[in-house]
């Protein structure tokens, strides 16, 4: 007969693991803190970080007028322009609601994995490989909307948890915060569309099953409905401008000639170039199969590796738990389902967009949760094989480690030191007006000099526009030549962007050299930077 001491030992055994994991939790929300803290200490902000910075610094109503006029949801930006009026504009401030909204998602993932869902250590590797990502990290540590993306996602799947739970019926309670996280999501960048799609898509099949009641589902689907109804016509709006500004820019380049370079997507990748000289990108579900593999092992922490061999021994953990969730799948675990239809959804949403990580990022907690799943299968079948996630999270360590020691360059503000120093206050011509934001950020608290952005600087082009949006005017070569007439000036300095690749950009340039002779400064710390930086003086003879 077991004693009263021997019914007390698996009690406090559960106690002492959960004490243990919980400890564990709030250690690897630390960890991730402190590397994402790192990051965004020791990078400089990236193009799309400035252009955060210019909307904080609006009025909400000018704000309100960019964001519908723009390819983005509002949500992020309206919280970062209140941000902005209680903290200062260095980067470490800019970032720091990113950092927020990384170490909340941690918390609320480990929430989400209930006690009946596995062991404490089953529990603990599921978010030791959340929380050691080196997508979430590096995405945590940007002022941009993607953290906030990955915690509204999170929170949405911790109410999918919760629905899922066979202890008790859904309740309307979960149905309306899953509504509420996912309208929010969609409200902070339209990867959420997605990602809403994909839940919808589950529960209604699980409904369809008579695995899942309907009145939840349909609370959700009114309320979800409704949310993002209201502010779907915006939608289309912007969709159509953005199509009609892409069709200006390809007739505005094909009247100027072909491309004078290769072009590189967005995401680094080579891309075709058409004779009209736009930008096109590999077509094919093979190509794409690949970019959304390489991306999903980015997020994991696998890829890039130095080599093939190097990469199947990094994967090798992670393919242990991919076999773990194809054993939850064949033992017909719902939520298993419910969160692959998920991430399936979201990643088939990239079809749409360029493949990129950080348009990934709204089905990464559905692939971890899956890999919880997994764990769970693989500690049912034999529990040692649960150390394939410990192994997965050190090479994940691994991957952060990497990015928190690789040398950061920092172009723009070496190339506003230089500006600085000039005392004689030449004017600067920035060939682009994206890049030209960083510049003013940069040169703000100095009595700085005139920058002169192609094809109009940036007040000027915000005045002349119909709409506010994040969307130049198309060029041509006779305003390129009008711009060069109207802006001539004995010396200049000149602040080159390599994205700018295709005529008219390198038609400006070409026309500057017919004017000036071009000297490269501070050529040894730019280089490999994508940025250069030049001093114009008039050549000798030239016609102004």
């Amino acid at each position: 007969m077991m004693g009263a001491d021997d019914q007390r030992r698996p009690a406090d055994r559960r106690r002492w693991d959960e004490g243990a994991h919980r400890t564990l939790v709030v250690a690897l929300a630390l960890t991730g803190l402190v590397l994402a803290g790192i990051l965004a200490e020791r990078r400089e902000l990236w193009l799309d970080e400035y252009h955060t910075w210019w909307l904080s610094t609006m009025s909400l109503p000018s704000l309100w007028t960019f964001v519908t006029g723009d390819v983005h949801p509002p949500l992020y930006f309206a919280l970062m322009n209140g941000w902005q009026r209680l903290a200062s504009d260095s980067p470490l401030a800019l970032r720091l609601p990113s950092l927020l909204a990384y170490t909340a998602s941690v918390f609320v993932f480990a929430a989400a994995l209930r006690p009946a869902g596995g062991t404490a250590a089953v529990r603990s590797a599921a978010v030791a490989l959340f929380a050691l990502s080196p997508a979430l990290v590096y995405y945590g540590s940007e002022a941009r909307m993607y953290a906030l993306t990955v915690l509204l996602a999170t929170a949405s799947l911790a109410c999918i948890v919760r629905l899922h739970d066979e202890r008790g019926a859904a309740r309307q309670s979960d149905a309306t915060a899953l509504a509420v996280a996912a309208t929010l999501l969609v409200y902070t960048h339209y990867t959420g569309l997605f990602f809403l799609c994909g839940v919808g898509l589950a529960w209604l099949l699980r409904c369809l099953r008579r695995r899942a009641e309907w009145r939840p589902f349909v609370r959700f689907a009114v309320l979800a409905g409704v949310g993002t109804v209201l502010w779907l016509p915006v939608i289309l709006e912007q969709r159509a401008r953005k199509t009609a500004i892409d069709r200006l820019h390809v007739e505005a380049v094909a009247a100027t000639g072909p491309a004078s370079t290769p072009a590189t997507r967005a995401n680094g990748t080579a891309a075709a170039t058409t004779p009209a000289g736009t930008v096109a990108t590999t077509p094919g579900m093979i190509p794409w199969a690949r970019d959304l593999a390489m991306s999903t092992a980015s997020i994991m922490g696998v890829f890039p590796a130095p080599g093939v061999v190097l990469a199947g021994l990094l994967a090798a953990p992670f393919l242990v738990l991919v076999v773990g969730v194809l054993m939850a799948l064949r033992s017909r675990d719902e939520l298993a389902f419910t969160l692959l239809v998920v991430f399936a959804v979201s990643a088939a949403g990239t079809l749409i967009v360029p493949i990129s990580r950080r348009y990934l990022l709204v089905a990464a907690p559905a692939l971890f949760l899956l890999l919880w799943r997994g764990l769970v299968a693989l500690h049912r079948l034999r529990p040692a094989l649960v150390l394939a996630g410990p192994a997965a999270t050190v090479v994940s360590l691994a991957g952060c480690l990497r990015m928190t020691t690789t040398p950061e360059a920092h172009p723009l503000a070496h190339i506003a030191s230089v500006i600085r120093a000039d005392t004689s206050r030449l004017p600067v011509h920035i060939i682009s007006n994206y890049a030209a934001v960083p510049l003013r950020y940069h040169l703000r608290r100095d009595s700085a000099p005139a920058i002169l952005g192609f094809p109009v600087n940036v007040e000027a082009w915000w005045a002349s526009q119909a709409f506010k949006g994040w969307a130049t005017v198309p060029v041509t070569r006779d305003s390129t030549e009008a711009w060069l007439g109207a802006h001539a000036a004995p010396d200049l300095w000149l602040v080159q962007f390599e994205a700018d690749f295709q005529d008219p950009w390198q038609y400006m340039a070409d026309g500057l050299d017919r004017r000036y002779v071009r000297t490269e400064v501070a050529a040894d710390v730019l280089r490999g930077t994508s940025w250069h930086l030049y001093r114009l003086t008039t050549r000798h003879g030239a016609r102004p």
